[in-house]
């Protein structure tokens, strides 16, 4: 009886070691952006409507988007070698009525992603490191034309255009 129930004891505790060994890993992200703008430095900040997202599978030590140009053409460049890269690793998913309008799924350990706001000739990006298990990242980016290249809340939003009026 009593090695019995050693063994229903030791099997017991095998079963739920394995079991934990064999739980679901989640290895990817559905990165979610609410973005907003705000035209004026006083003004109503309302929800972006034309939007272009991208990823690329690089770090933002090393990478860079040059100018305006390349935001729009999907472009970035490495800092050390001017190196080029224009097929992104992940384009974003843009739905205008959503909460969160820009979705891209990430499934490597680094990301550059870069939002671009073509109306208010804005782009911004930022560098994001894929932790384990985290199935969904909710954030937040604002846009104002008012203001200068600035950093806010990990993402680095550049105004190329600041200061200088648009033609008609």
């Amino acid at each position: 009886m009593k090695r019995f129930l050693s063994v229903i004891i030791v099997a017991s505790a095998v079963l739920m070691l394995s079991w934990g060994c064999f739980k679901t890993v989640v290895a990817y992200t559905i990165f979610r952006i609410a973005v907003y703008e705000q035209v004026e430095q006083n003004g109503e900040i309302t929800k972006s409507e034309e939007l272009l997202s991208y990823a690329y599978y690089v770090d933002t030590t090393e990478w860079k988007v040059a100018s305006w140009e390349d935001a729009l053409l999907f472009r970035i460049t490495n800092k050390t070698t001017g190196e080029v890269k224009d097929v992104p690793d992940r384009i974003g998913d843009f739905a205008s009525g959503d909460e969160y309008q820009v979705s891209m799924e990430l499934n490597k350990k680094i990301s550059m992603l870069v939002v671009v706001n073509p109306e208010l000739r804005m782009y911004a990006y930022r560098n994001y490191e894929l932790p384990v298990n985290l199935e969904r990242v909710d954030t937040k980016l604002y846009f104002s034309p008012w203001k200068r290249d600035h950093k806010a809340s990990g993402w680095q939003i550049m105004n190329p255009f600041f200061g200088v009026k648009e033609e008609e």
